[in-house]
């Protein structure tokens, strides 16, 4: 059966969400060094908020999903679950086999499984949290129970090299996960106060439409192979949540140092991001074709690369200052803000880590990446962007999260 995803595009804020949940679209360079970076901070069990926050998110999306579609019975409910699942890039589920009490599930293509593979080589124990916590929030949701009603374990993962397929076994009874509650939409603006800009000879809004109407969805297989890397159309929320309990439980172990220390983390998510995302997306033919043709000066290099970056779910982006040797980058309902102030309220420090990696990474790969040539985006490549002399940094100036009008960040040589 065909699923018409019920997928609302926000176009004055840059969003797209479906079940009220905000989705964004990242690769797996990206789910899976953020998720490595967090289990890797010391002191901390980050297993509970990994699963967690996917239980929640997938709760709440399903839930509303299935009163929009007026979906009733277990089975269409399922259906529902699993191709909504696989159109994200997820990987794909058969869920006929569990009921109330749960069952026994298996994956051949879970998306944290074979990104972990592809990126960082095999690994003995299981990695897919998100569809671990998203199999409990999804049943919960399906058999009309609370959420928290289901847990899980990951008895197998097609990470590691002794099984070709990922296992769970899923049970009614106290959860093994922590239980949040989604901040749907989050807190957005009410009206977006947009700055009177340069956009240099690219046509924002054309690139927008463009790419927005571009079928960037999971195939059979449950991947979305896009731009050189493997995309998935994620929770917002999930992210925020799992980025910010890390940041949470470091300060409340160290103080003021756990967020010293998160920082530079989340940051360089945000730089591996733009190093083979953006990459990617500079070096397309979707970009030679739509984009391309406009660009006269490297400066429009950089609009170009953030006209796309506003299809991506992520707010809306614009070019305040630019230079070869800085820039500031203006970014209206940051979709870490938003769901900072829905999750916690008003942030005492500034909190768009990944906005301030990724910005970065734009000048990088601009003005010292030749990313006109097409380069390959090896180890070696990110070190010389990242790591060498004279690379860009970045430091948030504003943050919506903070009660201001919207995020600011500004990138300069080191």
């Amino acid at each position: 059966m065909t699923l018409t995803i019920p997928l609302q595009i926000d176009r004055a804020r840059r969003r797209f969400l479906i079940g009220g949940e905000p989705m964004v679209f990242h690769c797996h360079h990206y789910n899976t060094h953020l998720q490595r970076s967090i289990l890797d901070a010391p002191w901390v069990d980050s297993e509970p908020f990994l699963i967690g926050a996917a239980a929640d998110v997938a709760f709440a999306q399903l839930t509303k999903v299935f009163t929009e579609y007026g979906a009733a019975s277990a089975p269409h409910r399922k259906m529902i679950a699993e191709e909504l699942y696989r159109w994200c890039g997820f990987g794909t589920f058969d869920l006929s086999m569990l009921d109330e009490e749960g069952g026994r599930v298996t994956s051949c293509n879970s998306h944290y499984a074979m990104a972990w593979q592809a990126k960082f080589g095999p690994l003995p124990d299981p990695v897919c949290y998100f569809a671990t916590g998203w199999l409990c929030g999804a049943l919960a949701a399906i058999f009309d129970l609370p959420l928290g009603s289901f847990a899980a374990e990951h008895v197998s993962c097609r990470a590691g090299d002794v099984s070709e397929y990922c296992a769970w076994e899923v049970r009614r009874g106290v959860p093994n996960y922590n239980i949040y509650r989604s901040p749907g939409a989050g807190k957005t603006t009410e009206k977006q106060e947009l700055l009177e800009v340069d956009e240099g000879n690219v046509d924002y809004e054309g690139v927008y439409r463009a790419l927005t109407g571009m079928d960037l969805s999971g195939d059979s297989e449950g991947h979305i192979p896009a731009f050189g890397v493997y995309l998935t159309r994620h929770f917002a929320n999930y992210y925020a949540r799992v980025t910010f309990e890390l940041e949470r439980a470091l300060i409340q172990r160290f103080g003021d140092v756990g967020t010293l220390a998160a920082k530079p983390l989340f940051v360089e998510s945000g730089h591996v991001c733009a190093f083979n995302m953006f990459g990617g997306i500079m070096t397309s033919t979707e970009w030679d074709a739509l984009i391309l043709p406009s660009l006269e000066t490297r400066e429009d290099w950089v609009h170009g690369l953030v006209a796309a970056v506003n299809a991506l779910g992520w707010g809306r982006w614009q070019v305040a200052e630019l230079s070869a040797e800085a820039a500031t980058f203006v970014i209206h309902d940051d979709y870490e803000s938003n769901a900072y102030l829905g999750m916690y309220g008003t942030s005492d420090h500034r909190v768009s880590y990944l906005a301030q990696g990724a910005a970065a990474g734009i000048m990088n790969l601009v003005y010292r990446g030749e990313i006109e040539s097409k380069p390959r985006f090896t180890p070696d490549f990110y070190e010389h962007l990242f790591k060498a002399d004279g690379n860009f940094h970045a430091e948030q100036l504003t943050c919506r999260a903070m009660g201001e009008k919207y995020t600011t960040v500004r990138v300069f040589r080191g």
